[in-house]
C-alpha cells in the first residue's frame, strides 16, 4: 500500500536517522561565482484522475451535467462544431469536444498553459474521446462523461516535493528489483468494496508487481540512485542541524534509498566473478521466470533475449573449455568456477556489422558476438581433432565474392554448424550445444551486497553465484551511468562521512572504478572486453572505430558538401562517426572521475589517468593509422553538429543515387529536406542526447581549469541547441551549472516541465487528433510527424529522456469500454526526480 503525506516514521528508522545526522549542518559545495536566483517553486494545480465505467454505482448521482455550449463565448460559430459541453467555473473554461476536453483558463501564470488538452484512456474513460457531458466539481476540478463511463479529473494544488513522495512510494512499492529501479508492468486493486472505481491515489488502494530484468538496469537505476543522493543531501541542508523527527525520518529513508540504488548499480561489477571490473548489463536470479530455459539446463534455450552467462562456482565445477588468454590471470589466483553462456538467439546468431570503411575480414571489424582470433586460438589447445572452432565447428554469417564469410558464434549447435546463423531452440541437456563459450570466475561476490538479496540466495554467509544468470555485451550506455554514480556517491554520498557502512561502500567503488578504468586502458585498447576476446558490441572509444578512412573522405569532392565517400564515390563513415563526439566526451569523463576517486588508494594510477585524461586537450585527433587513442578527443567532442551534419548528407545523398543534394535535383528520401537546410535537429538522436548528459554532469562540476572547463562547455552547448526547446530540467539544469553566471538560462519553463509531470508515469496510449498544434515531417529516426514544439509531459506519451518527446505517434484505436485501468505498465519517475533533486542541492530551485 502507499504512503500518503510524508514518509513513514518507524522506530528502526527514526533510530537510523539519528545515527547518521552529522552534528553540524554539512554545507554544499556550491557553484563559484553563481549569477542565478534560483526559482522559488510553489504548490500548483495537478490533474488526479479517478475511473468510473457506465453504470457504476460509485458515481455520484448528485452531479448536475451540463450539455450546454452557452457558456463559449470567445470563439466564433465557425470553429465550434465539434464543441458539446462547456462549463464556466471560476473563470476556467472546461470544453467538451468530439475529440476530447480542453481547459482553457485566460489566467494562467504560464501563457503555454492557457489551454491544456485532455483526450485517450489517460483523462477519458478507455480513450472515449467524445464527451456528453460536463459536470464541476466545486474545487476546481472537473467531471467529464463519455459513452463509455465517467472520469473526475481532480485538480488539488500540491507542491513538487508532495508530489515526489508519489514516485518514491511506487519505487519502492513495486519498482524495486533488489534495489534496481526501472518501469514494469503493475496491477492496481482497491480494498475498499464499496468503491467501484479506479483511482490510483486511493488511500485503500494497492499496486503490486513483479520487476522483470531490463536492457540497460545500471543505467536507469544509476539516474534514480544520483536524484536520490542529491535528494539526501538537499534535505540535510534545508532541515539544518536540528531536524523534527518528521525531517530525521525523512533524510533516513532518503540516505536507505540512495545507499540500496547505488549498492546495486554496483553489484552489477561484481556479479560475473571476473575480478577484472567488468560491468555486467543485468542479472538476473535463476528463481526468476524471465530466467528459465527449455528442460530447465543452461544447455536448453532462454526466451530472454540477449547475451547471458550463468555461474558454476565449487569445487567440482570444471571449465569444458579452456581460458581465453585475455581473461587468464597472472598473480597467483585461481579460478573457483566458471560460467557458460546461455543459448539464446543473440548468442546464436549475432554477427555483427562492418566497423571499418577500410575493410578487413578479422572478426574484430565487426561489431556482433564472434570471437577474436586469439580466443580461438587459445581454445583450440583444449579441443580434440574434429572440434576445432573455426576449423571443424563453425557458423557462416555471409557470403563475399570470394566465398563464404564464417564466425565462430558463443553458441553453434549441430543445427547451425558450417550453416546460415539463425536461432535454434531445439537444444537441451540430451542435445548440447557443439560449443558454449565459457569465462573463468575468479571471486565470490562481496558480502557487503547481501542485504540485496532474499535468504534462500544466501549460502554460507554468500550470495550463491550459482544462483547468479548475467548479461554481458555491456552497452557504453551502462559504463556511462556506472561512472556517473560512482563519482556522485563518493562525492556527495560518502563525502568525509566516518559512517562504516559508507566508508566500506567508498572502498568498493574505489575498487571498482579502479577495476573498470585499467579493464578500459589495457593494453591502450580504449574498450570493454568480454568473454570473446573483443570489444563489446557498443563500449568502445578506440580513434579507428570513429575516424577511419576519415583522411581519404577529407580528399574527395562531396566532402566540401558534408558528404564522407571514398575514392569510389560510396558512403565511407565508419560505423561510429556519428557516436565520436558523445564518446569522446564519455571516455574523458571516465579518466577524470576515477583519477579523482583513486587519488588516495591508487595514487601512481590516479596519476596516470590524470594524463590519459590530459592528453584529450592535447590537438587534433587521428584520422588515419596509426590512431592514437584519446589524442584530442576534445576538438572531436565539439564536432557533435558537424558529424550529425556528415552523416545526415551522406545519407542524403545515398538515397539520391550517390548525388550530392540540391534543390534542382532533390528527391523524397528521410534525409533530403534537413540536408538541404542543414537542419541536423532532423538527425536527432535522442538517447545520445541522455547519455551526454551524465559525463558533461562530471566534467563541469569536476574539472577545475577555466580554459579546459571553457572547452567542456563549448562542446555541451551544441548538444543544448536542440535540447533548449525540450524544456526540459534534465538538461536545462545541467546548461545552468555549465553557465553559473548566466541569468537568462529559461529556468521557469524547466520548473513547468515538473509542474506538468503527471504523478503516475502509466504508458496509456496517447490520442493526437489536435487541431491546436503545428506537424513538421519525422525525423530521420522516427516514423510519425513531429510537433514543432513541445507538449507538456502529461498531454504527450511516457518516455524517457531517450526518446523523441516531438514524435506524434498515434496509439489510440478509438473507444473502448472495457479498458482496463486494474493493470498497466508504468515507468519510475527517475526522470522527475534526478533533476528535481539535483536542483534543489544546487539551488536552481528551492521549494
Amino acid at each position: 500500500m502507499m504512503k500518503r503525506n510524508g514518509v513513514k516514521i518507524t522506530g528502526a528508522l527514526l533510530a537510523l536517522s539519528l545515527f547518521v545526522l552529522p552534528a553540524t549542518t554539512v554545507l554544499a559545495e556550491k557553484l563559484p561565482g553563481a549569477g542565478y536566483s534560483p526559482v522559488q517553486l510553489e504548490a500548483v494545480q495537478t490533474k488526479e484522475m479517478t475511473y468510473y465505467k457506465t453504470g457504476s454505482a460509485s458515481i455520484p448521482g448528485t452531479l448536475e451535467w451540463v450539455t450546454g455550449t452557452a457558456a463559449l463565448k470567445f470563439l466564433p460559430l465557425s470553429v465550434t462544431g465539434d464543441v458539446t459541453s462547456v462549463v464556466l467555473d471560476g473563470g476556467v473554461y472546461w470544453i467538451g469536444t468530439e475529440t476530447g476536453l480542453q481547459r482553457v483558463d485566460f489566467g494562467a501564470s504560464d501563457t503555454k498553459d492557457i489551454v491544456q488538452y485532455m483526450a485517450g484512456p489517460r483523462y477519458l474513460y478507455g480513450g472515449d474521446d467524445h464527451v456528453t457531458g460536463l459536470a464541476s466539481d466545486g474545487k476546481g476540478g472537473i467531471w467529464v462523461r463519455t459513452a463509455s463511463g465517467v472520469t473526475h479529473i481532480a485538480m488539488p494544488e500540491k507542491t513538487l516535493h508532495d508530489k515526489s513522495f508519489i514516485y518514491e512510494d511506487l519505487v519502492e512499492s513495486i519498482l524495486d528489483r533488489r534495489g534496481m529501479v526501472h518501469g514494469a508492468g503493475f496491477t492496481f486493486t482497491e480494498t475498499d468494496s464499496t468503491l467501484d472505481a479506479v483511482n490510483y491515489n486511493s488511500k485503500t488502494g494497492v499496486f503490486t508487481s513483479t520487476p522483470t530484468t531490463s536492457d540497460n538496469d545500471g543505467l536507469w537505476t544509476a539516474m534514480y540512485a544520483m536524484g536520490e543522493i542529491f535528494r539526501y543531501k538537499a534535505l540535510q541542508e534545508q532541515y539544518g542541524a536540528s531536524p523534527a523527527s518528521g525531517e530525521q525520518a525523512e533524510i533516513a529513508d532518503a540516505r536507505a534509498a540512495a545507499l540500496r540504488a547505488t549498492k546495486a548499480v554496483l553489484l552489477l561489477d561484481y556479479v560475473s566473478g571476473r575480478g577484472n571490473g567488468f560491468p555486467a548489463r543485468s542479472y538476473m536470479l535463476t528463481s526468476e521466470a524471465s530466467a528459465a530455459t527449455v528442460g530447465n539446463s543452461v544447455y536448453g534455450y532462454q526466451s530472454q533475449n540477449g547475451f547471458w552467462f550463468q555461474n558454476f562456482v565449487g569445487p567440482d565445477m570444471t571449465n569444458p573449455n579452456g581460458i581465453i588468454p585475455s581473461m587468464q590471470r597472472n598473480d597467483g589466483v585461481e579460478t573457483i568456477g566458471y560460467s557458460m553462456v546461455r543459448v539464446t538467439k543473440d548468442a546464436e546468431n549475432k554477427k555483427g556489422s562492418t566497423l571499418f570503411p577500410s575493410g578487413g575480414t578479422d572478426v574484430l571489424n565487426y561489431n556482433g558476438l564472434g570471437l577474436s582470433q586469439a580466443a580461438i586460438d587459445e581454445l583450440n589447445l583444449t579441443r580434440p581433432e574434429g572440434q576445432k572452432l573455426g576449423i571443424d565447428i563453425k557458423t557462416r554469417v555471409g557470403t563475399t565474392v570470394t566465398g563464404a564469410v564464417y564466425q565462430v558464434l558463443p553458441v553453434i549447435t549441430a543445427a547451425t554448424n558450417n550453416n546460415d546463423a539463425k536461432e535454434d531452440k531445439t537444444t537441451g541437456i540430451n542435445n548440447k550445444p557443439l560449443f558454449q563459450l565459457t569465462a573463468p570466475v575468479y571471486e565470490q561476490i562481496p558480502e557487503f551486497f547481501n542485504d540485496l538479496f532474499p535468504d534462500s540466495a544466501i549460502v554460507d554467509g554468500h550470495i550463491d553465484m550459482n544462483q547468479i544468470v548475467y548479461k554481458a555485451d555491456t552497452s557504453a550506455d551502462e559504463v556511462d551511468g556506472h561512472y556517473a554514480m560512482f563519482y556522485t556517491a563518493y562525492k556527495y554520498l560518502v563525502g568525509d562521512s566516518t559512517d562504516p557502512e559508507l566508508l566500506e561502500l567508498k572502498s568498493l567503488i574505489e575498487e571498482t572504478t579502479h577495476r573498470m578504468t585499467e579493464l578500459i586502458l589495457k593494453d591502450d585498447h580504449y574498450y570493454i572486453e568480454d568473454a570473446t576476446g573483443k570489444s563489446t558490441q557498443w563500449s568502445r572509444w578506440f580513434a579507428k572505430y570513429f575516424n577511419d578512412s576519415l583522411g581519404v573522405m577529407e580528399q574527395q569532392v562531396q566532402w566540401q558538401s558534408k558528404i564522407g565517400v571514398d575514392e569510389k564515390g560510396d558512403d565511407a563513415l565508419s560505423y561510429g562517426y556519428e557516436d565520436g563526439p558523445l564518446n569522446a566526451l564519455q571516455v574523458m569523463a571516465a579518466l577524470k572521475s576515477a583519477s579523482y576517486i583513486v587519488a588516495a588508494s591508487y595514487p601512481a594510477d590516479s596519476a596516470k589517468y590524470e594524463l590519459a585524461y590530459e592528453q584529450a586537450f592535447a590537438g587534433s585527433y587521428s584520422k588515419e593509422e596509426p590512431y592514437i587513442n584519446g589524442k584530442g578527443y576534445m576538438a572531436m567532442a565539439q564536432d557533435y553538429i558537424e558529424r550529425r551534419l556528415v552523416r545526415q548528407a551522406t545519407n542524403a545523398y545515398s538515397e539520391n543515387d550517390n548525388q550530392p543534394v540540391t534543390m534542382d535535383n532533390a528527391g523524397d528520401g528521410t534525409n533530403t529536406n534537413a540536408t538541404l537546410h542543414n537542419d541536423w535537429t532532423q538527425y536527432i538522436n535522442y538517447s545520445d542526447e541522455e547519455l551526454g548528459w551524465f559525463p558533461v554532469f562530471i566534467l563541469v562540476t569536476l574539472e577545475q581549469d577555466a580554459g579546459r572547463h571553457a572547452q567542456i562547455v563549448a562542446a555541451y552547448d551544441q548538444w543544448y541547441s536542440n535540447e533548449v526547446r525540450e524544456e526540459n530540467p534534465f538538461y536545462t539544469f545541467l546548461y545552468q551549472l555549465a553557465h553559473p553566471d548566466k541569468t537568462d538560462v529559461d529556468l521557469q519553463s524547466a520548473v513547468r516541465f515538473l509542474y506538468r509531470f503527471p504523478e503516475f508515469q502509466i504508458e496509456f496510449p496517447v490520442q493526437w487528433d489536435r487541431q491546436d498544434v503545428l506537424y513538421i515531417e519525422p525525423g530521420d529516426r522516427d516514423d510519425y510527424k513531429q510537433t514543432n514544439y513541445a507538449l507538456a509531459p502529461d498531454e504527450r506519451r511516457i518516455i524517457k529522456h531517450n526518446s523523441n518527446p516531438f514524435e506524434n505517434d498515434s496509439q489510440t484505436t478509438g473507444a473502448n469500454p472495457g479498458y482496463n485501468y486494474h493493470t498497466g505498465s508504468i515507468e519510475a519517475g527517475s526522470v522527475f526526480t534526478l533533476p528535481y533533486w539535483l536542483g534543489r542541492y544546487f539551488e536552481i530551485i528551492k521549494e
